[in-house]
């Protein structure tokens, strides 16, 4: 028999007075848009990353119920779109890419929207500099690309969809005016086919970079049309989500108001590095090379710790030199990511918070923290369970 106070906190972790949350999923034709089919899922998992792509995996059944709406054409790999509406919120969307016979129908995995650009490529040479290239008309007309940061993710993205078959309706008017203000000198050599996915993302990670993602949603209902959905792509200079003291977000374990169910603090020294060797194009003497160096952490006492990664298609030393610089704070910080699983109608409820967002962690007192811990930390990765009742969240965090 259960003694009141483990049946008080029995009650508190299944959460009693928890709403219950409605699901649909919507797969569309991932081109057109038009919905092909409103399919039940089970076992449902979702994701968001920072400057990531979040991943959904689920279970179509095909029953009685689903057959007649052909599942099997709705949820096609790479050309099927799905929508995650909760409560009358689309949380996630992304792309259809594998499916596969389960006891009860197909489970089936999808990825956020920026996926489908790491099977985009450049296939001709783009650059800042009108020396490297033949048409000196701007992307898409041509192949020189705007100077600043914001811009070339612009001119990369407008090159994508300029090529048949590649338009995903993927609205673009949040990367023109303003610019961000800096400038890069970059050129992507056709012959080499550097993935789109892959040059924003290390064009977001030099020095000076930004955060970028592809925003989902509901357009309200107009002119006696009903709602649509929207697909953004936009860039945070210089950087996604609120800080701690703006976000107001605070996550405890312990005490009546704990929303922290269960969550691991590691402390990892292998991915420390107090000097990063960044390499870019080139061969021989002739390679771009970038050293940067932690002195003050050198100077402290720690060891020389050495990092070194590669570029392609960095041909410019002032952005190779970011990319080092960018790589050695990331390494500074990255002795700990601690998750956190956290009810998603507890304070603060889910929805309230996204990747970007820096929050407060406290940990009270118990056996394997006797002093407790707290400290804040940046969200980088979200990912929820699915479910009628109760749901449960998995924070990824990062050092601020």
């Amino acid at each position: 028999m259960s003694t009141p106070t483990a049946l008080s906190s029995a009650l508190l972790m299944a959460g009693p007075m928890d709403p219950e949350h409605t699901y649909t999923y919507l797969f569309c034709d991932l081109l057109t848009d038009t919905v092909l089919a409103e399919l039940p899922l089970s076992g449902v998992s979702y994701s968001t990353e920072l400057n990531g792509i979040g991943v959904l995996t689920g279970t179509v059944p095909y029953a009685d119920d689903t057959l007649p709406l052909d599942p099997d054409a709705a949820t096609v790999p790479g050309r099927t779109s799905l929508y995650v509406d909760r409560d009358g919120v689309i949380v996630w969307a992304g792309i259809v890419w594998t499916r596969e016979i389960v006891k009860g129908g197909k489970s089936i995995q999808a990825a956020e929207f920026l996926s489908y650009y790491t099977h985009r490529y450049v296939k001709q040479t783009l650059s800042t500099d009108a020396s490297m290239i033949l048409n000196t008309a701007m992307v898409p007309d041509g192949q020189r690309l705007f100077g600043d940061q914001k811009y070339i993710v612009w001119s990369l993205l407008q090159y994508a969809n300029a090529q048949p078959g590649g338009n995903l309706r993927i609205d673009t008017n949040p990367l023109t005016a303003p610019a961000h203000g800096v400038n890069r000198s970059i050129t992507y050599f056709g012959f080499e086919r550097p993935e789109i996915y892959k040059a924003i993302a290390e064009l977001a990670a030099a020095e000076d970079g930004f955060d970028f993602g592809i925003e989902v949603g509901w357009n309200p209902a107009a002119n006696n049309l009903p709602p649509t959905r929207y697909r953004r792509v936009k860039t945070w200079f210089p950087r996604r989500g609120r800080s701690a003291a703006e976000s107001g977000l605070v996550f405890v374990k312990g005490g009546p108001g704990s929303s922290i169910l269960d969550y691991d603090w590691p402390e990892d020294g292998t991915a420390s590095a107090t000097e990063v060797s960044a390499l870019g194009d080139g061969t021989g003497e002739a390679k771009v090379i970038a050293v940067a160096k932690d002195t003050d952490r050198l100077a402290s006492g720690w060891p020389l710790l050495e990092q070194v990664t590669s570029y392609d298609g960095v041909i410019d030393q002032a952005q190779i030199n970011g990319l080092a610089a960018a790589e050695l704070t990331a390494r500074a910080t990255a002795q700990t990511q601690p998750t956190f699983t956290v009810a998603a109608d507890a304070d603060p409820v889910f929805g309230t918070y996204s990747v970007g967002d820096e929050a407060l962690f406290v940990i009270d007192p118990e056996p394997t923290s006797p002093y407790g811990r707290q400290g804040v930390l940046r969200i980088v990765r979200i990912e929820n369970t699915a479910a009628a009742g109760p749901e449960r969240v998995r924070l990824t965090c990062a050092a601020v």
